[in-house]
This record gives structure tokens, C-alpha cells and sequence, in this order.
């Protein structure tokens, strides 16, 4: 079975755009527009970290992870990054 609610985390990063990420995330950014989105959670451990570039209209994608099932821009200044599903194995 997969847990598909995911409990997420709303914050402003440079240039005035919303980032919503799943918990168990650390967000960095600069005054330059680079944002880092690297995952705490025990599940996934050495996850290699989400980089994003944003600017006044524009945000890309620089690199992304295996363990994120979608990163989605929008056009009113949101980026919302969904993490895979945890799988529960059943004994």
C-alpha cells in the first residue's frame, strides 16, 4: 500500500515565489535566485538535493531528484514539489 496525503511545508523564496514542499525538507536560497531543496526524511536518505533557478518571471528546474514524483511552476509564483509515495510493506 502506498500513504498518498503528504503533510507540506509553504514558504516564500527569492524574487516573491511561494514554495510548497513536502515535511521533512530543507529550503535554501540567495539573494541570486538559487534555490536548494534537500530531503531530511529517513526514507530517503542520500537523496541528491532539488536545485531551482528563479528570477522576476522565470523559474527552471536545474536538477532535479529520482525520489520527487512532480516539480510544478505556476503562473502565479508557486512551485510545488510532491515527493513519491511512501511504500508500507505488508509482513
Amino acid at each position: 500500500m502506498s500513504k498518498d496525503s503528504q503533510e507540506t511545508n509553504t514558504q516564500t523564496v527569492a524574487y516573491g515565489w511561494q514554495l510548497i514542499t513536502p515535511e521533512n525538507t530543507i529550503v535554501t536560497d540567495n539573494e541570486q535566485g538559487n534555490v536548494v531543496i534537500a530531503n531530511t526524511s529517513e526514507q530517503y536518505t542520500g537523496a541528491p538535493p532539488i536545485m531551482l533557478k528563479v528570477s522576476e518571471n522565470v523559474a527552471t528546474v536545474d536538477s532535479n531528484s529520482f525520489f520527487e514524483q512532480s516539480v510544478s511552476i505556476t503562473l502565479d509564483k508557486k512551485i510545488i514539489v510532491k515527493r513519491r509515495p511512501d511504500i508500507e510493506l505488508d509482513d
